[in-house]
């Protein structure tokens, strides 16, 4: 199976997660593409239900090419130089060496203990009378000279045996090194494991030589929000709108130089369309069932296999039953040579005997029909077995066939006792073609009941498979396990796993959703909820990259120019400041959606705000602070008359109020001046009345803050460049001439 490398070119980003799309170019050796390929390098944390592999374009318009049976698997990065193979055989027969060095050595020292205590006879003793014998001289020299050559020569046979030890000793070291780096090398780490995109081509009509394919596949648990900064003009008639996006990911790959998107839109939601029901003029009918996604299999179905069956049992019955067979044990070797010198024998032979006794009754039996995995499995547990051990244990047992069929006439053999249950192995070594034995774990349960509507929303069609005609599921269609196609895939490879591939595909996908529960930063909203459940895009203008680091990143989306106005405010009862408000258009077409902004004005940094909600073409204000250059002074003068010598006299409270503006901008601006008067209370026996104003003023009522003001007024005016401005407003407060002013400072108009 050919493999193509892909690569990012875009990706779209939800309100949490992302599709990612990946590009690959096939080229076609010989007129036609490749019937399967392999796209590996993909991230763990993607959800293979939404992986979808298009046919982009082709050299040859009238090639018609096609994607199909797409299935994702695992996958590891080629490893580096294959070690140099260690001969197994090479390493058994310098081990034998050593063990017959070994032999060789105790012999020599055994001789030499019994050289060393050979016995030199003393002089004899002298009868009593009798002078005493002469004492063998020659016969003690040439018996402690035999004991001497003989320890002498077998040191020096030891010297060289422990030399000969040695050297063997290093070579079997140096190759049980090769051998344990070279199991090293086959085992494969949890980091290393990413997952891979099976597909099949279609190929009709022309000739093909290129063709243009893409993946996507979504990953869970991306986040963004928007941040924006407001560049506006010394003037503030225009203003420069730079958009970016704080971005959060931990999807396993690192998206370097790829086209973003950003969208409001949640697609794993479910949603589901009205239904808007027929409206009929009769009689009521009762409402109709509603409508599930399971439809039970018409009557007389089963029938479509009774021939199936027939010819089955047919067959069955001619057969012999298959037994099943348990493999014979390979025994631990046996050093005669250290048994026949220290006479141990005996205890070795009956040691051997209870050792393949506990192991026999411990081996699980396996199938007759599995005898191909059978035969794998043996060498990988027996691999460091001697040929010399091997002889031995076939002396013991005679070698029976993997499954004995009964001869006809003869009684069937006797079926092996029921085997103890295997004990759990730490690894799942993926060596060589996967079997179902092996890799199905897990998986449907059976039944045949009617399937959860849950279920059936999160089926995906591609993963069904029709179950076999021999199965209590005939007729159904059951999804894949997902394991038993990871392990499959992870075969070819030649490695050993050391850990449950499910498991770290979970925490892969695990870490990549821990990001929906990061906080956001300061300033920024939730997308979903600040759009209104309307769904808009934002496209970035350049490639950008975004690290795989459960950080938040800033990156550019783009830059718009727009309109602009400014607009100073001097409310000069409260404050004799004047400050500046911009006027801003939404410059893009789409909303801006609430977050924060860094302002620029004449290209220097002025303040940070938070941006509000903002429809397209719409506008917004932006407060710039104070405007040194304008000046604002408020002035009021009060007076209190009495109303004539009337039987009803009235006070009247007379307020002047004075407000010089002062422009000393090199431009003319338009300036708006807030002032309030004071307002009776429901049922108060005062009346408020407006007296001349110069220029004319517009009532206002605050409501762009959502908090009505009483009495407020406003004048709205154009101050030319280095000029002053005069405003001048006069209103009286009349009460009864008995009543007096509680409270409050006459003095404040």
């Amino acid at each position: 199976m050919p493999i193509v490398e892909s690569r990012l070119d875009t990706v779209t980003l939800y309100h949490q997660g992302a599709r990612v799309t990946r590009l690959l170019s096939l080229d076609c050796s010989g007129g036609k593409p490749p019937t399967e390929l392999e796209i590996p390098r993909l991230p763990l944390s993607l959800f293979d239900a939404t992986v979808r592999v298009r046919v982009l374009s082709t050299d040859n318009p009238q090639a018609d090419l096609s994607a199909t049976n797409v299935r994702v698997g695992l996958w590891i990065p080629p490893r580096e130089a294959p070690l140099d193979t260690v001969d197994e055989a090479a390493l058994r027969s310098l081990r034998q060496q050593v063990r017959t060095v070994e032999s060789q050595l105790r012999q020599l020292d055994w001789e030499m203990s019994i050289l060393a205590d050979i016995p030199v006879p003393e002089r004899p003793d002298p009868e009593e009378g009798k002078p005493p014998p002469p004492a063998p001289m020659g016969a003690r020299l040439a018996l402690e000279q035999f004991s001497q050559d003989g320890v002498q020569a077998r040191l020096v046979e030891a010297r060289s045996l422990r030399e000969q030890w040695r050297k063997l000793n290093e070579d079997v070291a140096v190759l049980e090194d090769k051998m344990r780096r070279a199991s090293t090398a086959r085992e494969v780490t949890a980091a290393e494991l990413r997952k891979s995109v099976h597909v099949q081509l279609r190929h009709g009509g022309g000739e093909l030589r290129r063709a243009e394919l893409s993946v996507e596949y979504f990953v869970p648990g991306a986040r963004w929000a928007p941040s924006y900064q407001c560049r506006l003009t010394r003037d503030c008639r225009q203003v420069e709108l730079v958009t970016r996006a704080l971005i959060c990911q931990d999807s396993g790959e690192d998206w370097r130089g790829v086209k973003l998107v950003l969208s409001t839109a949640a697609p794993m939601s479910w949603t589901e369309l009205p239904e808007l029901p027929s409206t009929r003029i009769g009689r009521a009918q009762p409402p109709p069932p509603a409508r599930a996604g399971f439809r039970p299999p018409p009557k007389g179905a089963t029938a479509l296999f009774s021939d199936y069956d027939r010819d089955r049992r047919s067959l069955l019955l001619g057969l012999s039953p298959v037994q099943s067979y348990v493999l014979p044990s390979l025994p631990a070797p046996l050093d005669l040579e250290e048994a026949v010198v220290f006479g141990g024998v005996r205890d070795a032979l009956e040691q051997r005997k209870e050792r393949r006794r506990v192991e026999k009754v411990s081996r699980p039996s396996l199938d007759a029909l599995d005898d191909d995995m059978a035969m794998a499995e043996g060498s990988a547990v027996y691999d460091g077995i001697a040929a010399e051990e091997e002889s031995v244990a076939e002396m013991d047992e005679p070698a029976y066939p993997m499954a004995v069929a009964a001869a006809p006439g003869m009684a069937p053999p006797m079926p092996p006792p029921a085997p103890a249950p295997m004990a759990a192995r730490p690894s799942v070594a993926v060596a060589g073609p996967a079997r179902s034995r092996a890799v199905s774990r897990g998986g449907p349960a059976g039944g045949g009941g009617t399937p959860p509507q849950a279920g059936l929303e999160a089926v995906v069609f591609t993963h069904l498979r029709l179950a076999p005609a021999a199965e209590g599921m005939r007729n159904r269609l059951q999804p894949v396990d997902a394991r038993r196609f990871y392990l499959e895939s992870l075969s070819r490879f030649q490695v050993e796993v050391k850990f449950d591939v499910m498991a770290v595909v979970a925490e892969a996908e695990q870490r990549a959703r821990s990001v929906a529960n990061l906080d956001l930063p300061g300033g920024t909203a939730d997308v979903r909820a600040a759009s209104g459940h309307f769904d808009f895009s934002y496209i970035a203008d350049a490639t950008v990259d975004v690290p795989s680091d459960s950080s938040f990143h800033s990156v550019p989306l783009g830059t718009r120019t727009g309109e602009a106005s400014v607009l100073y405010v001097a409310v000069p009862r409260e404050d004799s400041n004047v400050y500046r408000q911009a006027q801003v258009k939404n410059p893009l077409s789409a909303p801006m959606l609430p977050g924060p902004a860094e302002v620029y004005v004449g290209g220097e940094y002025v303040l940070s705000t938070t941006l509000p909600s903002v429809p397209p073409r719409g506008e917004f204000k932006l407060g710039l602070g104070v405007e040194q250059a304008i000046r604002c002074a408020r002035n009021t003068r009060f007076t209190e008359v009495r109303s004539g010598e009337k039987i009803v006299a009235t006070t009247e409270l007379w307020h002047d109020i004075l407000i010089d503006l002062v422009n000393n901008l090199d431009r003319e601006i338009v300036c708006e001046v807030r002032e309030r008067i004071p307002q009776p209370a429901p049922n108060a026996e005062v009346v408020v009345e407006e007296g001349a104003v110069a220029p004319a003023w517009e009532p206002y009522a605050q409501e762009e803050r959502g908090r009505v003001l009483e009495g407020g007024r406003r004048w709205r005016l154009t101050v030319p460049a280095n000029g002053t401005s005069k405003l001048s407003a006069r209103y009286v407060v009349k009460m009864y001439a008995n009543n007096e002013v509680n409270g409050g400072n006459r003095r404040e108009a």
